[in-house]
């Protein structure tokens, strides 16, 4: 389980989180079917879990570009102009 955590440590790929979260969920399985100890079994459980809330947190979230924020907000001025005008 320390290699897993260790070789995934500092990635900011989704694919290595990804990753790390089946080997974790796979070695809980295999924990349990062995017959590991309850402590071993909640140790491993808290390490899924602490990294499928990292893989949760870590997903990218779209976010518009500046340039593009400010060309809607000018294009929004733009058109509440041409509705006030009288014509």
């Amino acid at each position: 389980m320390a290699a897993l955590l260790a070789s995934k440590h500092a990635s900011d790929d989704s694919e290595a989180r990804q990753a790390l979260f089946a080997a974790l969920s796979r070695l809980e399985r295999q924990a349990l079917i062995a017959g590991a100890a309850d402590p071993t079994l909640r140790k491993i459980a808290e390490a899924r879990f602490l990294v499928g809330i990292l893989r949760d947190a870590m997903r990218p979230s779209r976010i518009a570009p500046l340039r593009s924020l400010l060309r809607i907000a000018a294009e929004t001025r733009r058109l509440a102009e041409i509705d006030l005008d009288p014509v």
